[in-house]
C-alpha cells in the first residue's frame, strides 16, 4: 500500500513499546499496512459504537478517552499521549468501540488494522506478552479509578486528577491545562460547579496556581495528602 507517512515504523522514536519485540520484516509489514491522519482540537478520532476495525497509535498530541452516557453525560476515562496504542476490548468481543476518542490538541495518529494486531498475538509470543501486559495495566488503571470515585470525597477526586495530569501526562508540576472545567468534572464524576469550587479552595490555600491556561502545583505534599485521605 503506497502512503505518505512522515516516518517509518522501523525508525519511529515514539514507537509503541509492544512493537519492540518485532523483527525488521514485521515492522516493515506494519509500516506498509498503516495510514496516518491528522486531527485538530475537538475532532473525533473514533466514535463510541463505531466499528472497531482499527487500533489507533498516537504519534503526536494528546487525546481524551471517554464513554458517552445517557442524557449527554460523559465519563472521561483517561488521556492518551504519544507512544500509546488505543485498543478497545471490542476487537475481541462485539467489534465495536465502547468509548470515544477526541483530540485535545493537534494530533497525528496512525491507524493499524486490528486484524494485524490479532495476527501478531498469534505469531509472536514476545509481542503477545507485551500486549497482554499493556492491556492489563489499562484495566488496572480503570479499576483503581472506579474505586477512587466510589470511596473518595470530592476534594480527593480532584486532587487525584491534578496529580495524574502532573505526574503521568505532563511529567511536570507546571503545565498548560488542556482540560476544561467541564472535562475535569467528567473525569471525576462530579458537577462542574463542585470542581470549580474545589479548585478555588485549593488556590485560596496556596496548594495550586490556576491562572488560565497555565497551571501549577505549589504544595504537592499537601495535594498528595488530600488525594490519599480522600
Amino acid at each position: 500500500m503506497a502512503n505518505n507517512n512522515l516516518c517509518s515504523c522501523v525508525d519511529c522514536v515514539v514507537r509503541w513499546r509492544c512493537f519492540n519485540g518485532l523483527d525488521k520484516d514485521q515492522l516493515s509489514f506494519l509500516n506498509d499496512n498503516r495510514f496516518e491522519a491528522k486531527f485538530k482540537p475537538g475532532e473525533n478520532i473514533f466514535k463510541q459504537g463505531s466499528p472497531a476495525s482499527n487500533a489507533v497509535f498516537l504519534a503526536q498530541g494528546l487525546a481524551k478517552l471517554y464513554m458517552e452516557g445517557q442524557g449527554n453525560k460523559n465519563f472521561l476515562l483517561s488521556i492518551a499521549k504519544p507512544g500509546e496504542m488505543i485498543i478497545g476490548p471490542g476487537i475481541y468481543t462485539n467489534s465495536k468501540h465502547i468509548f470515544s476518542v477526541t483530540a485535545l490538541n493537534d494530533v497525528k495518529a496512525c491507524f493499524i488494522d486490528a486484524r494485524f494486531i490479532k495476527d501478531l498475538v498469534k505469531a509472536n509470543s514476545n509481542f503477545a506478552e507485551a500486549f497482554l501486559t499493556d492491556v492489563s495495566y489499562g484495566a488496572q488503571r480503570y479499576i483503581y479509578k472506579l474505586l477512587s470515585m466510589t470511596q473518595k470525597k470530592m476534594p480527593g477526586r480532584v486532587a487525584e486528577i491534578l496529580l495524574y495530569l502532573a505526574d503521568k501526562i505532563f511529567e511536570s508540576d507546571k503545565f498548560t491545562m488542556i482540560l476544561s472545567r467541564q472535562e475535569l468534572a467528567e473525569m471525576s464524576g462530579m458537577a462542574k460547579e463542585s470542581v470549580v469550587r474545589i479548585l478555588k479552595d485549593f488556590a485560596d490555600e496556596g496548594i495550586i496556581s490556576s491562572g488560565c491556561p497555565q497551571f501549577e502545583i505549589l504544595k504537592k505534599d499537601k495535594l498528595i495528602m488530600i488525594c490519599e485521605n480522600g
